[in-house]
């Protein structure tokens, strides 16, 4: 099981300059790569941030779910519209659906789940009291922690996680129980399953 702490990691700018990503991980199932495109990956998580209004990056056969970091942002599309207001909002959308990004007053940060859709899917679930998670044909799972702490154990042990910082693993064999710690919080599961 991976540990990670968003500020260590590594910073790489938007492709369209309209931001910077912060990747978590990425993989690939089974013998996918004819399949998994220029970018090599099946599924991609990141932290993404917006710094400010102007055209969001789309990525042609890839599905997204954004979970909101902080600040506000409205995606505008010529036929969908959609909002993040609060930290834990969660919507999903088609990568290659063109999107304009509008700020409410500053700088908003997403929780980034990319899955290439001839091959991958993605479960993503906004937790705020605590939870369990048993492996899935062990399949990759991360956790991220948005608000407060939160405890992770497993019969193997247990780690307590502070705000942005989150757990990835390649393939769980166990079973998770995640209990919050904090008076509030706010915590994201993702699983990734081949198609």
């Amino acid at each position: 099981m991976s540990r990670f702490s968003l500020d260590h990691l590594p910073v790489t700018p938007w492709r369209n300059g309209g931001g910077e990503t912060r990747e978590i991980g990425q993989g690939r199932f089974g013998d996918s790569s004819a399949a998994a495109g220029p970018d090599g990956w099946d599924w991609r998580l990141s932290v993404a941030s917006i710094a400010g209004n102007g055209a969001f990056s789309t990525f042609a056969g890839v599905d997204r779910s954004a979970v909101l970091v902080d600040g506000a942002v409205t995606l505008v599309a010529d036929t969908r519209v959609l909002s993040w207001t609060g930290t834990g909002d969660l919507h999903a959308f088609a990568g290659e659906t063109a999107f304009s990004a509008r700020l409410a007053h500053r700088p908003a940060r997403f929780f980034n789940v990319m899955t290439r859709r001839a091959n991958a899917y993605a479960e993503v679930s906004v937790h705020r009291e605590g939870f369990s998670v048993m492996p899935s044909n062990a399949v990759p799972l991360c956790l991220l922690v948005l608000q407060g702490r939160f405890q992770v154990g497993t019969p193997s042990g247990m780690q307590t996680l502070d705000v942005e910082q989150g757990l990835l693993q390649a393939c769980p064999q166990e079973a998770m129980q995640v209990v919050r710690l904090s008076t509030a919080g706010c915590i994201v599961a993702v699983q990734l399953h081949p198609t």
